[in-house]
């Protein structure tokens, strides 16, 4: 018979959190995942009264009261829980009686499931099939253009030669030749799209930035748009490819400045630890990092919203709608997330999530500092 690992080793495992309330209505114990939505440590919440909870989150009060008059049931709360960052998280709350091995009532047992991070992994997966659906069909057709088009451009060119004595109509060819220059270059980035798995290592993500900074700081001077940088340097390392990971970000920048008013733009560009979720591969738990390019534009409708990602999607004069259809490609392959919401001052800001380049094994409890 297999050896039944400890209960705590199997809680600590659990995306969801779970916070244990004694007889005495004192905390006996918080899980990680409780300890990342509730932004206090398990050691440091320990001992003390359920008002160290409820002052965190005043609605799960409410919701143990009822379960004194229902002790037979598991009920069930939606609520939201404020974040030192502004934006909170919206969770389910599971509250159930906590019985010893008699069947006497010994407590409380509270389930927290954050929906945001439940909505990641599943929009997350629905959107990489469709998208990678759409972006094998766009490069295959990119393919296909590839080969006519340089017919047309030979064509032009010897056309023009032809036509050298006659200036009025040589005009004419080079146009030709210029535009399907244009759409070759298009085409190019079209066949990005169905690039080949990157290769992989460890990385400071702070390098990537500092560089695609360094490149876009020419076109911010031009529109008198002030970068600055909000960079966390405790991070760990990203597990990533410098180059795709610098136009994954270059291209969010670049689309950042376009929607940034003339001489009052500002672009704020931040790291941290993300620490609403993780993701169980195997035997590892996978940690992210967060990063985040906050503009102060006009800042995203729900159509926006919606198709941003989407090959050709553009809102911007002039734009060809792939710079983000790229980056979110990129994203995916590393194993990442981007998505976009509006900023609180307004603005968006675009997050894009990658995995750390060490994993934490499954067994192991995670270290957390108290608050």
């Amino acid at each position: 018979m297999p050896e039944v690992p400890e209960l705590e080793l199997v809680l600590a495992s659990l995306v969801g959190g779970v916070v244990v309330l004694a007889a005495d209505e004192r905390i006996a114990f918080v899980n990680p995942a409780a300890e990342a939505m509730l932004e206090r440590s398990g050691s440091a919440l320990a001992g003390q009264p359920a008002e160290a909870i409820y002052e965190i989150v005043p609605w799960l009060e409410a919701l143990v009261a009822r379960l004194s008059t229902d002790p037979d049931a598991s009920l069930r709360a939606d609520g939201h829980i404020d974040t030192a960052t502004g934006s909170g998280i919206d969770v389910v709350a599971v509250a159930s009686v906590l019985r010893d091995r008699a069947g006497h009532a010994d407590g409380t047992v509270l389930v927290l499931h954050d929906l945001g991070s439940r909505q990641w992994l599943h929009d997350h997966e629905l959107s990489r099939k469709r998208l990678a659906d759409l972006d094998g069909l766009v490069a295959r057709v990119a393919h296909e253009l590839n080969n006519p088009l340089a017919g047309i451009r030979g064509a032009a060119q010897l056309l023009g030669s032809k036509l050298a004595d006659r200036p009025e109509l040589a005009t004419y060819g080079e146009m030709i030749v210029r535009q399907a220059d244009r759409m070759s270059e298009l085409i190019a980035v079209l066949m990005s799209l169905e690039a080949p798995q990157p290769e992989m290592e460890a990385l400071n993500i702070h390098r990537v930035l500092n560089d695609v900074i360094l490149l876009a700081r020419s076109q911010a001077e031009t529109g008198k748009v002030e970068i600055g940088t909000a960079f966390d340097p405790s991070l760990p390392e990203v597990r990533g490819n410098s180059a795709q990971l610098q136009q994954l970000f270059l291209n969010l920048l670049r689309n950042a400045l376009a929607v940034c008013p003339e001489r009052e733009g500002r672009i704020t560009v931040t790291t941290k630890m993300e620490n609403r979720f993780y993701v169980e591969t195997g035997s590892e738990r996978v940690r992210y990092i967060l990063v985040e390019v906050v503009d102060n534009g006009h800042g995203l409708d729900e159509e926006t919203r919606a198709h941003m990602f989407s090959p050709f999607y553009t809102r911007t004069a002039g734009g060809t709608g792939l710079g983000l259809a790229i980056a979110h490609n990129i994203a995916t392959a590393h194993k990442g997330r981007i998505f976009a919401e509006n900023g609180e001052g307004g603005g968006a800001c675009l997050r894009v999530a990658l995995p750390v380049a060490e994993a934490i094994g499954r067994g192991t409890r995670r270290v957390t500092r108290d608050v």
